[in-house]
């Protein structure tokens, strides 16, 4: 009996911390259509693969968030390459960001991302599959605009991966909720 007020009080501090942090916390629900370019070795072939990507963050200020990506592969596309069908697919990104911004009146934010990502790419031709993952600095910028309450509307382009002739980047266009 004589530890349950240590136990009330560390739940307490646990509970009113837990409460605080989702004042700032959002997220994000958003299509990409990428450019996956590779034009390692004297070969080279462009797709414009598709990706369904989520960001999870947190505001640290009115000026600054920190966040987390995870983009799952939503289409592959094809492209003819000296007579042979390539088909090239982003299979998965991730990454943390820092996300510095800055409000235009009550409906627009501007803001830019920087930080790492991990990219995972592949390319098949009938029964030949080959692929390709590793980490880049990734960054970005983009708007988002208000549209009431908590929702908000959000356009990007970023570049995830840009490494040993291989280079993934694209546009998004999402919806955001704070929480």
């Amino acid at each position: 009996m004589k530890h349950l007020g240590k136990f009330v009080a560390i739940a307490a501090v646990a509970l009113t911390a837990t409460a605080a942090q989702a004042q700032g916390a959002y997220g994000e629900l958003g299509y990409s259509r990428l450019n996956f370019d590779n034009r390692d070795d004297g070969f080279s072939a462009k797709v414009n693969p598709s990706m369904v990507r989520g960001i999870a963050g947190y505001e640290l200020n009115p000026n600054l968030a920190v966040e987390g990506l995870l983009g799952l592969g939503a289409g592959s596309d094809d492209v003819n390459v000296g007579g042979v069908t390539v088909k090239g697919k982003v299979e998965h990104v991730y990454g943390a960001f820092v996300k510095p911004k800055i409000r235009l009146g009550e409906s627009v934010e501007l803001f830019a991302r920087a930080g790492v990502a991990g990219t995972k790419v592949s390319a098949r031709s009938g029964n030949l599959s080959v692929s390709d993952s590793g980490g880049s600095f990734a960054y970005g910028a983009g708007m988002s605009f208000a549209l009431g309450g908590n929702t908000s509307l959000n356009a990007d382009y970023m570049n995830y991966y840009d490494r040993k002739g291989v280079k993934v980047d694209g546009l998004n266009i999402g919806v955001g909720m704070k929480f």
